[in-house]
């Protein structure tokens, strides 16, 4: 993500002299920005509500999901004022979701209970453009789009077995990438010549693949079977039951988006 940066900041400035901006009229401006959302149920969703333990397909499965709606947004951004309404920029950030939990009752008696915790980080190039209202509001639109890390760290238990009931301890840590999208509106107050405080509404998405990484030890990852049950299995189990039962699975992908509220802070460096 380092590199992308680096890469967004050198193309700014090389074409700065196309873009109309001089050195008597440049000027940037940077801010910082907090938010708290709901995230926007979709095939995630759907997707975990099919959540299965085991391989075999005569265990059924009653699985419960809760949580993992709301969300907090903490972001610092980099505006280039290309015009007197216009402005690129980069913003950089991180999107936490709330814990998300799972749990799953077995018809061969065994209870799992899963809590999940998924943040990810995000790197956007943004356009706006800002409407003066008056000499203190502005209105301010923008779109971003740009690349997502996300991590994905599990924890819990599964309890059952007969004739002796174990307890056995669940740990995980799945990672992925991909694309983040973004559309935004706001309202700018002025605050003396250079500092202003922003209110607005955002609509972040983010669309993942897969996640791989280590669950119990074990290299792994969330897995779609042909049947549309989900399940956490590492690679090598996954590859004896495609062999033995000629079932194909695809790994489970993370496309999603969230409404956000939030709160800026900026200050505009002026020549």
């Amino acid at each position: 993500m380092s590199r992308c940066i680096g890469l967004f900041c050198t193309a700014l400035l090389l074409s700065s002299p196309f873009l109309g901006i001089s050195a008597e009229g440049w000027y940037w401006e940077a801010g910082l920005r907090t938010g708290v959302g709901q995230r926007v149920p979709g095939r995630f969703d759907s997707n975990l509500n099919s959540f299965s333990s085991s391989f075999n397909p005569i265990v059924f499965s009653e699985v419960r999901q809760t949580g993992g709606r709301e969300t907090a947004t903490y972001e610092g951004f980099v505006r280039f004022m290309i015009s007197p309404h216009s402005k690129v920029g980069m913003v950089l950030g991180r999107q936490d979701l709330a814990k998300l939990n799972l749990t799953e009752a077995t018809s061969d008696l065994y209870q799992t209970r899963l809590t999940s915790e998924i943040y990810s980080y995000h790197f956007l190039g943004t356009y706006h453009y800002v409407i003066d209202l008056s000499r203190r509001w502005e209105w301010e639109n923008g779109v971003g789009m740009g690349f997502t890390s996300a991590d994905w760290d599990i924890s819990g238990w599964s309890v059952g077995g007969e004739p002796n009931v174990s307890v056995f301890q669940q740990k995980g840590k799945l990672r992925g990438s991909g694309l983040a999208f973004r559309a935004e509106t706001a309202i700018n107050r002025r605050l003396g010549d250079s500092n202003f405080l922003q209110l607005g509404i955002a609509y972040h998405h983010i669309a993942i693949a897969r996640f791989n990484g280590s669950y119990n030890g074990e290299e792994s990852s969330f897995y779609i079977r042909q049947d549309g049950k989900v399940g956490i299995f590492d690679d090598t189990r996954v590859i004896d039951a495609n062999i033995s039962t000629s079932q194909y699975m695809r790994r489970l992908d993370l496309n999603s988006g969230s409404w956000s509220l939030y709160f800026s802070v900026i200050h505009r460096f002026l020549d």
